[in-house]
């Protein structure tokens, strides 16, 4: 907000002609001695409780002259980036009311006019003053209608430090990563595979088919700065939703968040993430955000939020979504999808570290399958069965004898990939494959190739989704 604030000994206005359609105000005129005018400029980012501070100032420069009349005049000429009319109007009106409660006999010029004026200014060194006010940076955490500041509110034990931790992933975290396409920089092939299966996944789930696609502005997703950059990409959006839901990207690669015309609850997330990697819904947690009590951003109209956050094995806290209602509309958000599955992730290696091994469901994983002869006299078997594989749409790859078979199997395990099929010379005489699957710890099976390929099918039959990983490893 900018305003000029200016003592006069006279001022004169009056109505003219209409400046926008349907102006808020009637047209009006007026005449004044010894005021303090202020020309009020309200902008895009100004918030409701930056009216309190701009009466504050009008009233300071009153009390300066000992003068008890105050004009309020809208002035767009300030300021480049004008908030919207609708807006304007309530933060002039609340100016006005405050200044009112103060005892000031106040005038406010129509808005939406333009307008004729003429005044006359004494000219002494302290007759003109321009202020310009600006929110607080914020975020802030409320509790009883008192803003503190986020450290203030950890030092309360409102909110858990480990908000703060910018980086929540270890370096064993971000390695189990980078094999699946989640880089620090942005992703891989394998990593938009994911992100986008999962959030296909999420698509067909929710029965919406017909997003539109949103440009969002979050640039930061980990720690205070990224919960308050995803808030407000969602406000943006969360304000307008009406029947269909809505893919809001952000800057950082992999960043998407589903928003969705409906509440969910805690127990959704948890159901939801259980069913991809059982037992992550320990590691999740809730905490309120709204414009009234708990952690807050400033916006410009009110929202009501409770955010679902998952703690990570390096004991950062990682938002993987949240539901609640944004000017009256109901809404849940499902992201950043990249969260998700560096979540997903990480709660494998806590898995790992109480001697469980992890997985993801078939339907999920980059790379379902690994065939791995035994010795050059099994390729040619190998890549039969491969080849099988490939064209019934299963994500397979082959890893060719240049290395020993304990190293071959151990890279396929690192990867997660659900079965690993392992052929040798009783594989070759016997038309069988001997299977290792990921969610079986430690067995081998010994299949037909017809009990093979049907087992196949029936996983994946049972996922929700299939397609191809493009380009696949051979």
């Amino acid at each position: 907000m900018r305003i000029l604030m200016i003592h006069l000994r006279e001022i004169k206005y009056w109505a003219v002609e209409e400046a926008i359609e349907n102006p808020p105000d009637p047209p009006s005129k007026y005449e004044g001695n010894e005021c303090v005018a202020g020309f009020i400029s309200v902008e895009e980012d100004d918030t409701p409780d930056l009216s309190h501070e701009a009466a504050l100032e009008l009233a300071q420069h009153a009390n300066r002259f000992k003068l008890n009349c105050i004009v309020i005049y809208p002035f767009a000429h300030l300021s480049p980036s004008l908030a919207e009319p609708n807006k304007a109007i309530n933060v002039l009106k609340s100016i006005e009311d405050e200044l009112k409660k103060m005892g000031f006999n106040v005038n406010r010029a129509p808005f939406g006019w333009y307008k004729g004026f003429s005044i006359t200014c004494p000219g002494h060194p302290m007759c003109e003053l321009s202020r310009t006010i600006t929110p607080p940076k914020g975020p802030f955490y409320i509790k009883d209608q008192n803003k503190l500041s986020i450290q203030d509110a950890i030092n309360n034990k409102l909110l858990d430090s480990s908000l703060l931790i910018n980086n929540p992933w270890d370096n064993e975290s971000i390695g189990a990563q980078e094999k699946f396409g989640i880089l620090s920089d942005g992703i891989n092939n394998i990593g938009k595979f994911m992100i986008d299966t999962f959030m296909e996944f999420l698509i067909k789930e929710n029965n919406e088919e017909n997003l539109e696609i949103k440009h969002g502005n979050h640039k930061e997703i980990y720690g205070i700065d990224g919960l308050s950059s995803i808030i407000k990409s969602v406000l943006d959006y969360g304000r307008y939703l009406k029947d269909h839901g809505a893919s809001i990207q952000g800057f950082i690669p992999g960043s998407d968040i589903l928003l969705l015309p409906k509440i969910s609850k805690k127990d959704d997330f948890d159901k939801e993430f259980n069913n991809i990697i059982n037992g992550i819904s320990n590691k999740l947690s809730e905490i309120k955000a709204s414009s009234s009590e708990g952690f807050n951003i400033n916006y410009d109209i009110d929202y009501d939020l409770n955010l679902i956050l998952y703690k990570s094995r390096n004991n950062g806290f990682v938002l993987l979504g949240g539901y609640g209602n944004v000017r009256g509309n109901s809404l849940t958000f499902i992201g950043p999808i990249r969260n998700i599955i560096s979540s997903l992730i990480d709660y494998g290696l806590i898995l790992a570290d109480n001697g469980i091994t992890p997985s993801l469901p078939f339907w999920l994983s980059p790379y379902q399958v690994a065939i791995i002869p035994v010795k050059e006299s099994h390729e040619e078997y190998a890549k039969n069965i491969f080849n099988e594989l490939n064209s019934k749409g299963i994500r397979v790859y082959y890893d060719p004898p240049s290395k020993s078979l304990g190293t071959r199997i151990r890279v396929a395990g690192k990867s997660w990939v659900p079965m690993i099929v392992v052929v040798g010379d009783k594989e070759k005489e016997s038309n069988t494959v001997n299977v290792r699957k990921r969610w079986k710890q430690g067995s081998q099976e010994v299949l037909t190739l017809d009990e093979f390929y049907n087992e196949i099918e029936l996983l994946k039959s049972e996922g929700p989704l299939n397609k191809y990983l493009n380009p696949p490893v051979s």
